[in-house]
């Protein structure tokens, strides 16, 4: 009888290595979902990022007069009229392009166009801008 309950105490090995196997499947499952919460999170400051110099580009043309948007020809068609792609940040995933397209819709109205790109293949991501720019501005 007393050689029984010298067996029963303690752990045994097969428990240990059961306790270990347990331990390292939960310890692998939090560092996948830590990475991908890593990717995510990069995705979006690099969209957030982009989306800043998008809008504070749409808004440096919204303030210009319309005089002094170039006319492009033929009237209905986007023309590029600015490569600001070397401004971009570093931390947007190569390759970045960031241009400036117009349309002049009519003799008083032109549409203004901001495109950003970055990333390739499935992970790449477009922010865009459009506004329209009226010759005498809203209620003249």
């Amino acid at each position: 009888m007393s050689a029984l309950r010298d067996e029963s105490r303690g752990f045994a090995v097969v428990e240990l290595l059961i306790t270990l196997i347990i331990i390292g499947v939960a310890f692998g499952a939090f560092l996948i979902t830590f990475t991908s919460i890593q990717n995510i999170n990069k995705k979006a400051l690099d969209i957030n990022r982009a989306n800043s110099v998008a809008f504070a580009k749409i808004q440096f043309y919204e303030n210009m007069s319309y005089t002094s948007l170039p006319a492009t020809t033929p009237t209905g068609t986007l023309q590029e009229v600015e490569d600001f792609s070397s401004s971009l940040s570093a931390t947007l995933e190569a390759p970045r392009v960031g241009k400036v397209y117009i349309n002049t819709l009519s003799s008083t109205l032109k549409q203004v166009v901001v495109t950003i790109e970055f990333g390739s293949g499935a992970d790449k991501r477009i922010v865009q801008y459009a506004d329209f720019i009226q010759k005498n501005g809203l209620g003249r």
